[in-house]
């Protein structure tokens, strides 16, 4: 499986000290060249396990060309959910986009591209017993910064059954 990420999820992860979910998850972590920009220019505490990241596992994939269609329905959105929406498109059925931005899960899910978010990447990680309290990152990704609704966090919690 193949995640293709948008900015937020893989600097939330990084807040948090897990970015190697992304790895330990999927055979493949790729951004657009607009994601790479986005994390490069980060300065915040999370920076280095960014910059390890993309010189490891993450792979900037370049050259998206994508379909006239697929253009139109990406128009209104951050050039860095465009990209990462507009190369997800490009891939075969077996890539989950990775991308917490609400309007642009929209366009995705009319795009037929399965998507997920940070903490349906961190319940995945729970299934898979690479985590032990999907609760405790939350509350910690919050503690960071990292803006979660009470609603989300709460079904989040739920769902990981603690």
């Amino acid at each position: 499986m193949k995640i293709v990420s948008d900015t937020g999820p893989i600097i939330g992860l990084a807040k948090i000290g897990k970015i190697i979910l992304l790895k330990n998850i999927a055979d493949e972590v790729i951004i657009p060249p607009m994601v790479y920009k986005e994390l490069f220019g980060k300065t915040g505490p999370e920076s280095k396990e960014i910059d390890q990241a993309l010189n490891s596992f993450i792979m900037v994939k370049i050259d998206i060309d994508v379909e006239e269609a697929t253009k139109i329905e990406l128009a209104g959105l951050g050039e860095g959910e465009k990209q990462a929406i507009g190369l997800a498109s490009r891939l075969d059925n077996d890539v989950i986009l990775l991308l917490d931005d609400r309007a642009g899960r929209e366009v995705a899910a009319r795009l037929n591209i399965f998507t997920t978010g940070l903490i349906g990447l961190l319940l995945v990680a729970k299934e898979k017993g690479l985590v032990e309290s999907v609760g405790t990152l939350i509350k910690e990704l919050r503690n960071n910064g990292y803006w979660l609704s009470d609603d989300i966090m709460k079904t989040a919690i739920k769902l990981a059954g603690e």
